[in-house]
């Protein structure tokens, strides 16, 4: 993964965009300190997934759901 700072991505966008398949991931800082993130989207490339894999309210659903589980006892899949 390259990091580039803010201003270098908002100069040549279009460049880091069209280069983003070659070069992978792009981590883009300001003022020294993580910001965002390019991540090149193929056709394999599962939108939900990546979506889901950042948002923390749906992590303290599975983390919760967890440990209940292990609280209270996990149903086996044979019984669904």
């Amino acid at each position: 993964m390259r990091i580039e700072n803010i201003r270098e991505v908002k100069t040549r966008f279009s460049r880091y965009v069209k280069e983003l398949p070659k070069s992978g991931s792009v981590l883009i800082t300001k003022n020294g300190r993580p910001c965002a993130a390019l991540v090149p989207v193929t056709e394999d490339t599962d939108l939900e997934v990546l979506a889901l894999s950042q948002n923390k309210r749906f992590w303290r659903l599975i983390d919760d759901a967890i440990a209940r589980g292990k609280k209270e006892g996990f149903v086996d899949l044979a019984d669904l």
